[in-house]
């Protein structure tokens, strides 16, 4: 690894190749290592150990990282961003719509809106699948959660506008600089106005008509403890992004493994046709589809790496954390480790069809760990199973020629410039 440099520390080289730059971080000094970004020491944990210690153990040790810290100019207090007891209280108020009932009466939109944006797709043209995976999972989670269509392109622009701010995270004094109206900054703050008028118009609606829609809002909105409209701003807007991102991500390098590796992509139309078209009682009927799954979000995790900020003195082995240091726990490391994973950058869905062995519990963790873990991770994996059978029962997909996939590592590890594949009717 290079030297840092001074005032920026190892923020350039973190910055110009992300994934690489944690590898080798971990490659040079083991399980704990130290940079900078910035102005912030950085702890780098890589051992499962460290991510039970982090997150479930000593999770009060911590408080969120820099990123979705700053994320609170558009998440406001929703789940994501939220500390403390503002937190519990508002996982306590969304948790009901997670339970796993409500999601298998989810599960039927998830494999219609699937089968709605698939049964467009043209023989044998090179198609986007990461923007096709996008519109199924935000048609879902704006009908599931929001209890109303949302317009795709809106919600896409303003997304791109706030992962265009990534990068300022670390920068010295990034905070004070979010309010000028300057390159990313403006793109920022355009995002975050076009996805508040968004959801502030749904929010608006469905307190002056009382209407109940059998979704997340509406029992937000007429539950007995009622949140103020900001409240609700911000648990819709986290739960609409959060919501459709990543399923749509893991879901789109999914098919790309299938298409990549025609043998596996057989066995699953092979088991999907054993099962018909798919429904909200097919889940448990699909294992391979639940591996491909799993080997997706461990090769390819949309959360890549999370952050913590240490709150106290924190010793881990021989070293001590200080207060205000951050910590990051890369699942990009740690799903790559070959300690826990035999050959870790192959494609192997049988890791996940027998015994896991002695390999350690948290060697996995795409949706986190401990009371912060993702409240929607039944959701995500319903839809993501349901999304890659429905997908497979109509098509064969194949590589396009020349459009090797590449990886852009922002807030979520999302395809760069979209993931090009041919679809086949079968």
């Amino acid at each position: 690894m290079s030297r840092p440099l001074p005032v920026v520390g190892d923020l350039l080289a973190f910055q110009s190749d992300r994934l690489r730059f944690v590898a080798s971080t971990h490659r040079d000094q083991g399980d704990v290592a130290r940079f900078r970004l910035g102005p912030f020491p950085v702890w780098q944990l890589a051992h499962p150990d460290h991510v039970r210690s982090v997150l479930v153990t000593d999770a009060a040790a911590f408080r969120k990282g820099m990123v979705l810290q700053r994320a609170r100019v558009v998440l406001g207090d929703g789940l994501l961003t939220a500390e403390g007891d503002v937190h519990r209280h508002h996982r306590d108020l969304v948790q009901p719509a997670f339970h796993s009932r409500r999601i298998t009466g989810y599960a039927s939109v998830m494999a219609d809106r699937a089968a709605a944006v698939s049964g467009g797709w043209r023989a044998r043209e090179p198609l986007d699948v990461h923007a096709a995976t996008v519109r199924m999972t935000l048609d879902t989670a704006g009908t599931t959660l929001l209890g109303t269509s949302v317009d795709v392109g809106t919600v896409e622009g303003a997304l791109a506008d706030l992962l265009s701010a990534y990068k300022l995270a670390f920068l010295p004094f990034s905070e004070k600089l979010q309010g000028l109206p300057v390159g990313p900054l403006r793109r920022l703050q355009r995002g975050r106005k076009r996805l508040h008028g968004l959801v502030d118009s749904v929010v608006a609606e469905r307190v002056s008509s009382g209407r109940d829609g059998g979704d997340l809002l509406s029992a937000l909105v007429l539950g007995a403890d009622r949140l103020s409209d900001e409240e609700l701003r911000d648990e819709a807007t986290t739960l609409l992004l959060a919501g459709h991102e990543t399923t749509a991500n893991t879901l789109a390098f999914a098919l790309h493994l299938l298409a990549v590796h025609p043998s596996v992509q057989a066995s699953v139309h092979a088991e999907v046709d054993g099962v018909g078209s798919p429904g909200p009682d097919d889940v448990d009927r699909l294992p391979l589809c639940r591996a491909v799954v799993s080997e997706a979000l461990r090769l390819y995790p949309p959360s890549w790496m999370m952050g913590r900020q240490a709150l106290v003195e924190y010793p881990i082995g021989s070293h001590v954390i200080e207060p205000g240091d951050l910590v990051v726990l890369p699942q990009w490391v740690v799903h790559h480790d070959a300690r826990w994973w035999p050959q870790p950058f192959s494609f192997d869905p049988s890791r996940w069809l027998g015994d896991a062995g002695d390999r350690p519990r948290w060697a996995f963790f795409p949706f986190g760990a401990g009371l912060r873990r993702c409240i929607g991770e039944g959701f995500a994996w319903t839809e993501a199973v349901l999304g890659l059978a429905t997908v497979a029962r109509r098509w064969r997909l194949r590589p396009v020629p020349g459009r090797p996939l590449r990886l852009d590592p922002l807030i979520t590890l999302r395809p760069r410039g979209g993931l090009w594949l041919i679809p086949e009717p079968r």
